[in-house]
């Protein structure tokens, strides 16, 4: 790979370069793993779309030959509803795909655009989409290939309406490299894993099936089933919670099509649907029986407004009306003689609930604050330990315009992304936590303000850091298996919380799971790392606060809910 000098290209924007027999034209996505580009193919004329894998990937000595089996095998799916790959090739530093280039807009864009309208989307839609894409992953299975990442950003409603499902193969290429496992990290998206993958098995097609009846369930109410603050939430929550019925949701779904999200959606593979084909074909029954009651519910309503016809007319007469009038006496009758008969053992019933039951007691939570010169006398119930101030916080801004410069003792800092991807490592002091305190939860609270008058959407990801760092000498470059931090080798694949961007105030990010790993396990403390999402806007730019500020309320804090152990 190679630029208009023959000089090495940097990873994080490849646009205007030449890759083997394609010039990589404009940058049109980015995520954890791979930059997507689009390309221009002189010799057939065409454009089409390249997915550059990360090169720090090429590191692990297997993944070439797993990439080159995995995009073989791929390449040779042929089906509407399934992006075609065309090439691939590991070589010169890269991995890279080449694919059709597809217009339209992702599943993704259409669900937040039918969210800010406040709309749900019609069932047939939803159902002609998932029923096409179940067909795509019937005929991958039968070729042997499992998604393992089906999610709305993987499927593109192209131009002419037709849903197509990319990124096939992706994660079975990494799934492998040392980049995940030695993080301990899981892949896929924590909204749509089965069970069976937020348990950390490699899961099968049934994956795919659960995940696929996600999608339904999003589609038909609008919302994923589980949600929660944190990712590592929403994983225990596809675990063992009970799933939201989505007729709770959307009273007007029918129940034949609540029925198929339901046994897709099962905790247990064998309970599920076992191809995607059969739950194509029960999905599409259930639209058809669900038609078919609407026709008959509106034929009997026609007959009810009719008074020629149906037997409710015959209570329209004298005779008919005495008839309820006598009937309603004997009911009254009932009612009041069962509840006589019933007080002395409800009473009994409501006593005993009542001696089970006790009433609630308010309790004080103390608060302590971290300072070598107090200790926090103990009390009863849950404590509340605050770190704040340079003396035990470490804090640095590691900069992508001067990516070897320290910015250790700034005291205010940028936050930008995606396309110059700022990262800002923070590390607190645990020695005032007691050893064997069970922690209940852990927030870090940062201070933030808008950069500059125009605001653009931003997010806030926070990562646990997995690679020793010094403030007094991390740059963008080092210590770091690649510029800016490598995903799933120097931060967890996993975040700790997503939190959108304010324009002034608070950011208020959970870091309980870090404080699991570093508390309750005992791993390594290396802090976290803040950073903006993917699908952060480029322009979105805010200030950070950081420890050196003269205001201690300016400064970034960590507050940590823990009872000790008795």
């Amino acid at each position: 790979m190679t630029g208009e000098n023959n000089q090495p290209v940097g990873v994080f924007d490849l646009s205007g370069t030449t890759l083997g027999k394609y010039r990589l034209v404009e940058k049109v996505g980015q995520g954890g793993m791979a930059q997507v580009y689009r390309a221009y193919q002189p010799d057939l004329d065409r454009y089409v779309a390249v997915k550059v894998l990360h090169p720090h990937l090429l590191g692990d000595d297997d993944f070439v030959a797993r990439f080159q089996r995995e995009a073989r095998a791929v390449a040779t799916l042929e089906h509407p509803y399934i992006v075609r790959v065309y090439d691939f090739d590991a070589a010169g530093g890269v991995a890279f795909l080449v694919m059709e280039n597809l217009g339209g807009r992702s599943l993704k864009t259409l669900l937040r655009d039918l969210d800010c309208q406040g709309v749900l989307m019609d069932l047939q839609e939803a159902v002609r989409i998932v029923g096409a894409l179940a067909d795509a992953l019937d005929h991958a299975h039968r070729q042997g290939l499992v998604h393992r990442d089906v999610k709305p950003s993987n499927v593109i409603l192209t131009d002419d309406d037709r849903p197509v499902l990319t990124d096939f193969g992706i994660a079975r290429m990494l799934e492998g490299s040392t980049a995940i496992t030695e993080s301990g990290g899981t892949l896929g998206t924590p909204a749509y894993m089965s069970p069976e993958q937020c348990k950390g098995e490699t899961g099968d097609a049934r994956s795919d099936i659960y995940a696929l009846g996600v999608l339904l369930y999003q589609l038909c109410t609008g919302r994923v089933p589980f949600d929660a603050d944190t990712p590592y939430a929403v994983i225990l929550k596809h675990i063992s919670s009970p799933l939201p019925s989505p007729r709770s949701l959307r009273p007007d779904l029918p129940e034949a099509v609540e029925r198929v999200i339901l046994k897709a959606m099962a905790k247990e593979p064998d309970n599920r649907y076992q191809t995607a084909g059969e739950m194509g074909c029960a999905l599409h029954e259930a639209l058809h029986k669900a038609a078919q009651a609407d026709e008959m519910d509106s034929g009997e309503a026609r007959a009810r407004r009719n008074p020629l016809k149906g037997p409710v007319d015959g209570l329209r007469s004298p005779s008919g009306r005495a008839i309820l009038r006598v009937t309603g006496i004997v009911v009254a009758v009932c009612i009041v003689g069962g509840a006589l008969l019933l007080a002395p053992r409800l009473s009994w019933v409501a006593g005993y609930l009542g001696m089970l039951t006790p009433s609630p007691t308010p309790t004080a939570v103390p608060t302590a604050t971290s300072n070598p010169t107090t200790t926090p006398e103990p009390a009863p119930g849950p404590t509340v330990l605050e770190i704040a101030g340079p003396r035990v916080v470490e804090d640095t801004w590691i900069n992508p315009d001067v990516p070897d410069d320290v910015f250790h003792d700034f005291d205010l800092v940028h936050l930008q992304g995606p396309l110059t991807p700022d990262r800002i490592l923070l590390r607190f002091d645990l020695a005032d936590l007691p050893e064997g305190a069970e922690v209940i939860s852990a927030t870090l609270a940062l201070k933030v303000e808008l950069w500059g008058e125009e605001v653009f959407p931003g997010v806030a990801v926070a990562y646990r850091v997995l690679t020793a760092w010094e403030a007094a000498e991390a740059t963008y470059n080092k210590p770091w298996s690649a510029p800016g931090l490598a995903a799933g080798i120097d931060y967890d694949q996993i975040p700790l919380d997503i939190v959108p961007m304010s324009d002034e105030g608070g950011l208020i990010l959970d870091v309980t799971r870090a404080l699991e790993f570093w508390h309750g396990r005992g791993e390594p403390n290396y802090g976290v790392v803040i950073m903006m999402s993917e699908d952060s806007h480029n322009w979105a730019h805010h200030w950070v606060y950081l420890s050196e500020q003269p205001a201690p309320a300016d400064r970034p804090a960590l507050r940590i809910t823990y009872e000790e152990a008795p």
